[in-house]
């Protein structure tokens, strides 16, 4: 299964994810998220040839962040940052970054899910096996 996610990264991380995948990052603008200097326009954009253009005077720190989406496949394997196991006798429960073959007794288990950042959830696993 694939999904999904927004990831954070540094300028460094930035430059190295937009030379990874030219088809994501072409032509686009990345606004960091440091909310020191909100006055600034602070943000990158990779040209169509995949060069960084750093169009204002603003200098980059380590409190600079852009957000991008990446696609992932997940696994049973995949650490999941926030993995909701719905227990057939006891409800819903949270787990910080837990993985499906984490032990769980799968036939306890009726779905896995994972809380996304704003709050929703993607059902990942059910009826013994992964969403496809």
């Amino acid at each position: 299964m694939k999904i999904k996610t927004k990831k954070q990264l540094n300028l460094p991380q930035l430059i190295e994810w937009a030379w990874d995948n030219p088809k994501s990052s072409r032509n686009k603008r990345f606004v960091s998220e440091n909310k020191e200097f909100p006055y600034v326009n602070q943000y990158v954009i990779f040209n169509e040839v995949g060069y960084a253009e750093i169009e204002n005077s603003y200098c980059y720190g380590r409190n600079d962040l852009f957000t991008v989406e990446v696609e992932e496949e997940i696994t049973e394997d995949t650490v999941i940052p926030k993995l909701v196991v719905n227990h057939r006798d006891t409800g819903f429960t949270l787990y910080e970054n837990d993985y499906i073959n984490n032990e769980f007794p799968l036939d306890s288990v009726q779905a896995f899910y994972i809380l996304n950042t704003d709050k929703t959830m993607t059902l990942i696993w059910r009826d013994g096996r992964l969403i496809e």
